[in-house]
């Protein structure tokens, strides 16, 4: 491993993290690198210098593969082309540049890099942008080169042969494939999916005015794309949720079953060799309660009445059950 390469990021996950992005030649850009920490990444300036431009030229643009402004430019203005970021309204007549992520991550102890790019080239007087992707393993800058010694920016076919013709698409289908079974291993349907949503949620200001149509329709496609096995293994820990609502909706239709069981018991009695309860005076308790009635207002005044009531009566009824118990004893005689 070379100097170059060990002055590089380096992953430190299992799992596949961005390392570094870069833009050649495009906007204001001659070649300028942005590293990640930990898969994130800070952009920071005044407004007017670029931020939202270097990732509306990497992500999601690099893993969508659509040049369309609607797609490339948070805000969906189609106005923006994607040769103004080459030619920037006539500054040059001709321009190739390139656009790149690195990603890495650490497999069986050893270090494994992806590089994801896009060539793009514009002419003046020619409508339209000309476009490849590549995915190589190589890293940029270390044994990748995308610019020659007079610091020109590589066309198609200078790539195709630093790379191998495999490891450079013209068609953004096969790119889109390559990417999604060397990162994601989703399936065309999930991994568009995947893209939409991320799109959607890329949208500028999204807290103060969402477009919730759109990105309701987003998150419903990705949910429908998801493969029947992994959607039971998701739900499956709803089911305990679902058991307890259906027993909550049961709950009023046995309310009225539980009346004569509780209108049966007995108040505990107290124990033999329990010391008597001290007496109080008549109607003490009486206004006891009347006093922490007025102190409680009206309503509770009324609440605590009638619960006074029903226990009173609760209590003749006890009283009665326990006569009639006690006269129909065996053991008691005539």
């Amino acid at each position: 491993m070379n100097s170059v390469a060990t002055s590089l990021p380096q992953p430190d996950s299992a799992r596949w993290r961005p390392l570094r992005l870069g833009l050649i030649e495009l906007y204001h850009y001659d070649a300028e690198e942005f590293w990640f920490e930990r898969g994130r990444l800070l952009l920071r300036g005044n407004n007017g210098t670029g931020k939202s431009k270097v990732l509306s030229l990497t992500l999601p643009f690099l893993l969508d593969a659509n040049l369309s402004s609607a797609r490339v430019e948070p805000d969906a203005d189609r106005g923006k082309r994607m040769e103004w970021n080459l030619l920037m309204g006539g500054r040059y007549e001709r321009r190739t540049g390139y656009t790149w992520i690195e990603f890495g991550r650490i497999d069986d102890g050893e270090p494994r890099y992806l590089t994801l790019g896009c060539g793009l080239r514009a002419t003046a007087g020619r409508a339209g942008v000309d476009s490849w992707f590549f995915v190589s393993e190589r890293r940029v800058g270390a044994s990748l080169r995308l610019v020659t010694d007079q610091r020109t920016a590589l066309n198609r076919e200078r790539l195709a042969e630093e790379l191998g013709s495999h490891a450079v698409f013209t068609r953004a289908r096969d790119y889109r494939r390559c990417v999604d079974e060397q990162l994601f291993h989703l399936g065309s349907e999930r991994y568009d999916a995947l893209i939409d949503t991320l799109i959607q949620l890329r949208q500028p200001q999204l807290s103060s005015s969402p477009n919730e149509a759109n990105l309701s329709a987003a998150l419903s496609r990705g949910a429908a794309a998801a493969r029947p096995a992994g959607a039971r293994g998701c739900g499956g820990g709803h089911d305990p949720a679902r058991r307890t609502a259906r027993r909550t909706e049961r709950l009023p239709r046995h309310a009225g079953r539980g009346r004569p069981l509780q209108s049966g018991l007995r108040p505990l009695r107290p124990h033999p060799g329990a010391p008597p309860r001290p007496r109080t005076a008549p109607g003490a308790d009486r206004v006891r309660q009347g006093q922490r009635a007025k102190r409680a207002g009206p309503s509770e005044a009324l609440r605590r009445g009638r619960q006074a009531v029903e226990d009173s009566e609760q209590g003749a009824e006890w009283k009665r059950r326990d006569r009639l118990t006690e006269d129909r004893r065996p053991d008691r005689g005539p």
